[in-house]
């Protein structure tokens, strides 16, 4: 009898120890594509150095204007920072050179959908625009001064969407510069 359960003792341990090599190993086995490619962590590797250099840039700039840092050493390091971002960027440009096309591209496709939504909350009314609108219509306060004989074109801002007063040359939101439009137009 306490030879069956040496044995039993032993297949229960085989058995347990098959389980365990099955289960660390099965996730290997199993088909699948690769989580980033190499030039992807070339790529993250680039970008997370150049943010570093410009994180050193103004760390040093700071440290130049408290008065850490002298005048010659500034002017040495701040060349040899400089330089080496600017290799960095253009090696993440060979790297992703359509990146900085499309960033344009997405920018001026947003400016223009933004300006085709104002001109269509202007013409469309309320109960038509349906319930899952991407861009919600902003409320427009509508003058009371019946003196007034050409209605101003209301802008918005080009960072954060909010509306932005005929006169302001900054959001009051978001502080981003606006541009004054054209008399002309």
């Amino acid at each position: 009898m306490g030879d069956l359960n040496v044995w039993l003792t032993v297949v229960l341990a085989a058995l347990i120890a098959v389980l365990a090599i099955y289960y660390a190993i099965s996730p290997l086995l199993q088909p699948g594509r690769a989580s980033l490619l190499i030039e992807d962590d070339k790529l993250v590797e680039l970008l997370g150095r150049k943010d570093s250099a410009l994180q050193a840039i103004k760390d040093l700039e700071f440290d130049y204007r408290v008065g850490k840092v002298s005048e010659e050493d500034y002017a040495r390091i701040n060349q040899r920072l400089r330089r080496q971002a600017i290799i960095l960027m253009q090696q993440i440009e060979k790297l992703a050179p359509t990146s900085v096309s499309l960033d344009q591209e997405l920018e001026s496709i947003i400016a223009n959908y933004r300006q085709t939504s104002i001109a269509t909350a202007a013409v469309v009314p309320a109960s038509v625009v349906p319930v899952a609108a991407p861009i919600a219509v902003p409320a427009v306060a509508i003058p009371t001064a019946p003196s007034i004989s050409k209605p101003q074109a209301v802008r918005f801002c080009i960072e954060c969407g909010k509306p932005v007063e005929p006169g302001h040359k900054f959001c009051a939101y978001c502080g981003t510069p606006v541009t004054q439009a054209d008399p002309a137009a």
